[in-house]
């Protein structure tokens, strides 16, 4: 692939800038998807937690029962995992479909690309938001109280945000071009499941722990699940994490300002 003009990349800098700079139009395009979507429900959002906690809680008796776990333990591990686990395959799942969705407003109205990057982020926010009771729930009932790690957990969320940012924008330039990407993504999550110690902890892999090490996703639940569990992220879930963000991010602005300009004839 050749390197961007200069002219490519001043107007991917200015696509990034007007979309940051529209946050708030974001938020709200994001609320007024969840609306959207349950507007004739008689619970309404409330059915995104009911969902969601019908199957963690499924995955997080089964995985004690399996591995023959103490629930005590394992339900605030598993129920933590697929929480963030939620979030991440969704938001990639997203990024797939993200201007091939908005290929309406993007054909019709200017806007930065990246604000449909925001927008997408924001709606899986207030998601995560509605679903966080469940684990409230659960730590309360359990009395799981979070480690000293809570204090850096903004942190944690916003290198995990970082990362996937940069995932769905690439993937959403890759799912115009080619209409299959989407549902290649959606597979390669399937697999991917089984290699995130989100039903069993990694230590229960033995000698083979370094299949899940070598999965980044692995290291970004880390770094938001060990500190609600009273643990503490590790250096590496830290050193995975921060080195896929930045270096992600290089080789998609690159990719973001040769392509851009393409997006909307290829729609």
């Amino acid at each position: 692939m050749h390197l961007p003009s200069l002219a490519q990349v001043e107007a991917a800098v200015m696509d990034l800038r007007g979309g940051i700079g529209a946050w708030r139009l974001g938020h709200l395009m994001a609320s007024q998807d969840i609306k959207k979507r349950y507007r004739r429900s008689t619970l309404g959002p409330i059915w995104l937690t009911l969902s969601s906690a019908v199957q963690i809680l499924t995955i997080s008796f089964l995985s004690s029962f399996l591995f023959n776990l103490s629930l005590r333990r394992s339900l605030p591990f598993v129920c933590a995992g697929m929480l963030f686990w939620g979030m991440i395959s969704q938001m990639i799942n997203d990024g797939a479909n993200l201007f091939l969705s908005t290929s309406s407003y993007l054909i019709q109205i200017k806007r930065p690309l990246t604000l449909f990057v925001i927008q997408a982020i924001w709606r899986n926010m207030i998601v995560l938001a509605h679903n966080s009771v469940i684990y409230i729930v659960v730590a309360i009932i359990l009395v799981v109280i979070p480690g000293p790690a809570i204090l850096i957990w903004p942190l944690g969320f916003v290198l995990d945000l970082l990362c996937l940012s940069w995932m769905m924008l690439f993937i959403a330039i890759v799912s115009v071009r080619y209409r299959d990407v989407p549902v290649m993504i959606q597979n390669i999550l399937g697999i991917v499941f089984w290699f995130t110690p989100l039903m069993y902890f990694p230590e229960q892999l033995g000698s083979k722990q370094y299949i899940v090490e070598y999965n980044p996703l692995t290291h970004m639940i880390a770094l938001l699940r060990a500190p609600l569990i009273g643990g503490v992220p590790t250096v590496d879930n830290w050193l995975v994490v921060l080195s896929v963000g930045v270096l992600g991010w290089i080789a998609t602005f690159l990719f973001f300002a040769r392509f851009r300009a393409r997006v909307v004839y290829w729609l």
